[in-house]
């Protein structure tokens, strides 16, 4: 029968010098509060390290973090087995993700399995664990091998397997690459002399407290739980959690490192450390620089190994010479006074210290407090919104000196339901479970969405095809049983004599002004121009020709006119049209004399005026080719990605400026004045707008549509009053 051991976790993460007890780099999966069906698979934790630069980072890591639990506890196979089949899974969708997106993000990771009879660990790429255990303090990691492969590089990486035997007592500090440039031998032997995850913690936080990288920790703590004999199920509290741990441990294999081994009675364990003329034990050296990847220090030779010397049989039954009897010298009471005395001192400073502490935490709070109130009283959005940002600062600065405080955690809450108020945040509270039209991202890249009544029209540009599905009628919340897709046009074909090039843009285009016609229009990048209808099918439509016309980056259409956005040239050409066609000579929109540059235009909107939408969330408004003073409200938290804009064409009363963050999972609405009305945000799935490349609002119908790379997804629209 196994045995029930109790875990003690503590996470530290340090950027210059900040604090805190969260990051996205580690997850801990213990399946006794039932976070994974993994019955016989052990308690699991990992810590991640991504190395590059790019979009989507905090995704990446829930999405690595996600395939590595789901692998492990799908695999039905030994711990060893599913511990690798993991990591190779997670350096396939690395693969993956930097093949889509463009990147070139390399990772390191380390998953450990704890069970009541051993710890097995596996590592990838550049991550140390350290095991203090009976078998003395013992490192594992990649970086021994200064020629190691991360995960997502072009070869694929091996597996490290380590195992130590597991004991009530055992100490397990995971660390990311970065600590190589910290560690040594006495400071850890000094971090891990008490079994206690918080104590490991902040002594671990004193190490890395000067660092300039950031540091990520995890530790985790091991005790036979007393109480597992008196009663099968019990309640754990936050801070020591009963977890049964069921893993019969493997066999080692050939090529495994086996757990140290325990001598039998008649054997004698004699622990040393390595003479200063021996080779130095082996030590995490910096490795090398390469492929994008960033350096990190080594350990320039200061961490050594204990060595296990065991004696053989032989050698315990050969007699002994008795010794002497020892005498205890006298300078002994001395000795012992003298340690009396530092123990004494050390504990009158430890108290002293703790006192300290307690008075900058409760001057901490109090400045909370007071910031918070003074944000509840504020007239002004912007003046409260200051506020509650000093408060949070003052917070933070609490938490180092009592992280897991109840007050941080319930003062923190309170601030965050006060900004929402202030910030206008609506929840979109359904339509994000599932996408109402998945997309698979390594095969598909959806650029635009048009509705029509219970059609929905999707342009994917990779695959070249541009689509009709349909909604179910009695809903329209869902798509009909024979809904689609239905193509429409392809990229290659021939219509009415022409080759499609390859799709650019699409547009709805109503019959309306000289327009005889209602279908979507669509531009290829040789911008030749097509109409899909009724009936017809797709037709060709006669585009007058433009010398000065350069790289469109955008259509639209607004009254039966459609307009081009030549980021090239920086002009706006408005083409009219002429029954079915537009062979009608384009104009200029903007004149000669107007200073416009639209080179970093990312999106535009037409309803009399036009819209401009910058990454940063600008929006410029020109009316007749000039541009009108116009700003946006400010909005916490800031743009940082703005991807899209709609329009409807109402001027005052009641119209609206819909933008989309793609960095924030949010989608802002404006009224024409620049007035913040609402930001809707998917509050119960965190990240899932965060790739949203386009939006349509259906007004008529109520919905929404977002856009992603992943899917598209249909929410009701919130009711959204104007501003006083």
């Amino acid at each position: 029968m196994s045995k029930s051991l109790q875990t003690d976790i503590s996470i530290v993460s340090l950027n210059q010098g900040r604090r805190s007890n969260y990051t996205p780099t580690v997850r801990v999966i213990e399946p006794a509060q039932g976070i994974a069906p993994a019955e016989g698979k052990g308690n699991l934790y990992i810590l991640l390290e991504v190395d590059g630069s790019g979009p989507g980072l905090a995704r990446l890591y829930r999405d690595l973090l996600g395939v590595l639990q789901e692998t492990y506890y799908k695999t039905g196979a030994d711990t060893k087995t599913g511990l690798t089949a993991a990591i190779r899974a997670a350096h396939a969708y690395l693969q993956q993700y930097n093949q889509h997106h463009r990147t070139s993000f390399t990772a390191g990771v380390t998953c450990l399995v704890a069970t009541g009879s051993e710890i097995i660990s596996a590592q990838a790429g550049p991550t140390i664990l350290a095991v203090r255990s009976k078998a003395g303090l013992q490192w594992f990691s990649p970086l021994n091998d200064e020629n190691y492969i991360p995960l997502g590089d072009e070869a694929a990486p091996s597996v490290e397997i380590g195992q130590v035997a597991n004991h009530p007592g055992a100490i397990i500090v995971v660390m990311n690459s970065a600590w190589a440039n910290y560690l040594e031998v006495p400071l850890m032997l000094e971090a891990t002399a008490v079994p206690r995850a918080r104590a490991v913690a902040d002594q671990m936080a004193g190490i890395g407290i000067n660092a300039r990288e950031e540091l990520n920790v995890l530790v985790v703590t091991l005790s036979e739980d007393e109480t597992s004999q008196a009663t099968a199920s019990q309640v754990s509290t936050p801070t020591e959690r009963s977890r049964p741990a069921a893993t019969v441990a493997p066999s080692p294999s050939a090529t495994v490192p086996a757990a140290p081994a325990v001598a039998e009675p008649e054997q004698e364990e004699v622990w040393e450390e390595a003479p200063e003329a021996e080779a130095p034990s082996p030590a995490v050296p910096a490795p090398r620089r390469a492929g994008g990847r960033s350096s990190v220090g080594s350990l320039v030779g200061r961490v050594r190994l204990p060595r296990l010397r065991v004696r053989r049989r032989a050698d315990v039954t050969q007699p002994r010479p008795k010794r002497p009897p020892r005498r205890i010298p006298y300078v002994l009471g001395i000795v012992t006074l003298m340690a009396l005395a530092v123990a004494v001192l050390t504990a009158g400073m430890w108290y002293l210290q703790g006192r300290q502490n307690a008075a900058y935490f409760e001057q901490f709070m109090k400045g909370a407090t007071i910031q918070y109130e003074a944000g509840l009283a504020a007239s002004d959005a912007n003046q409260a919104r200051q506020y509650f940002l000093a408060a949070e600062e003052q917070l933070d600065q609490a938490a180092q000196f009592a992280p897991d405080h109840p007050d941080i955690t319930r003062l923190r809450n309170q601030i965050a339901e006060a900004r929402a108020r202030v910030n206008l945040v609506k929840p979109l509270l359904a339509g994000f479970d599932q996408p109402l039209i998945p997309f698979d991202p390594d095969a598909s890249e959806p650029v635009a969405v048009l509705v029509n009544g219970l059609s929905i029209y999707i342009l994917d540009t990779q695959r070249g095809v541009f689509e009709r599905y349909q909604l179910d009628a009695s809903t329209g919340d869902r798509l009909a049983d024979d809904g689609g897709p239905e193509l429409l046009l392809q990229t290659g074909v021939t219509v009415g004599g022409r080759r499609v090039g390859e799709l650019a843009h699409a547009v709805w285009a109503p019959a309306m002004g000289n327009r005889t016609i209602t279908g979507p229009l669509l531009l290829d990048r040789g911008n030749q121009l097509f109409s899909v209808t009724e009936g017809l099918g797709p037709t060709n439509v006669d585009l007058a020709p433009n010398e000065d016309l350069g790289f469109v980056a955008h259509m639209e259409f607004y009254a039966g006119n459609i307009y081009l956005l030549d980021s090239g040239n920086s002009q706006l050409w408005r083409y009219r049209p002429n029954g079915e066609d537009y062979s009608i000579e384009p104009e200029p929109y903007f004149p000669p004399e107007a200073s416009v540059n639209l080179s970093n235009v990312i999106d535009i909107a037409i309803d009399g005026a036009v819209w401009l939408l910058h990454p940063n969330g600008t929006v410029l408004r020109y009316f007749a080719g000039i541009q009108e003073a116009f700003a946006l409200d400010v909005v916490d938290p800031p743009f940082s990605e703005a991807v899209a804009i709609w329009a409807n064409e109402a001027e005052s009363f009641g119209g609206r400026l819909y933008v989309a963050d793609a960095a924030s999972n949010r989608i802002l609405v404006f009224d024409k004045s620049g007035a913040l009305l609402a930001q809707l945000m998917p509050v119960d799935h965190p990240s899932v707008l965060n790739d949203l490349r386009d939006l349509y609002i259906d007004e008529v119908s109520n919905w929404i549509y977002a856009l992603t790379d992943h899917g598209l997804y249909q929410a009701p629209l919130p009711p959204i009053a104007d501003e006083e």
